[in-house]
């Protein structure tokens, strides 16, 4: 029987397997557990092997990572003075109304109406 190099560097390479690796803890039901158990006997795997298998199968490689942002330009904040302007005028000079008013309003509508029944 001829020996083979991984036969006898198993321990370094084992080291250095649990070295690129990191633990993740996940909470599963009694019945899953031993479910995943038992599969995982059934494969010869430990059940971290079996899981790994598992998360390399279903988990993309690549993933969608939100757009950096950019830096802001004189033309975008020109494009954003524009838009106030236009806001301006179409409100005749105000952004917004007072929420505060607006509440203290509809208060005092809702009361005179509670009033008339």
């Amino acid at each position: 029987m001829a020996l083979r190099k991984e036969d006898l560097d198993t321990d370094d390479e084992q080291k250095d397997n649990a070295r690129k690796r990191s633990r993740i803890t996940i909470d599963v039901r009694p019945e899953l557990r031993r479910r995943i158990k038992m599969a995982a006997l059934e494969e010869d795997l430990s059940i971290g092997e079996y899981l790994g298998r598992i998360l390399e199968q279903n988990v993309p490689t690549e993933v969608n990572t939100p757009q950096q942002r950019r830096p802001m330009t004189r033309e975008a904040i020109e494009g954003l003075r524009r838009v106030r302007e236009q806001i301006m005028q179409d409100r005749n000079g105000r952004l917004f109304e007072d929420s505060a008013e607006m509440i203290r309003q509809m208060r005092e509508e809702r009361s005179q109406e509670l009033e008339q029944l």
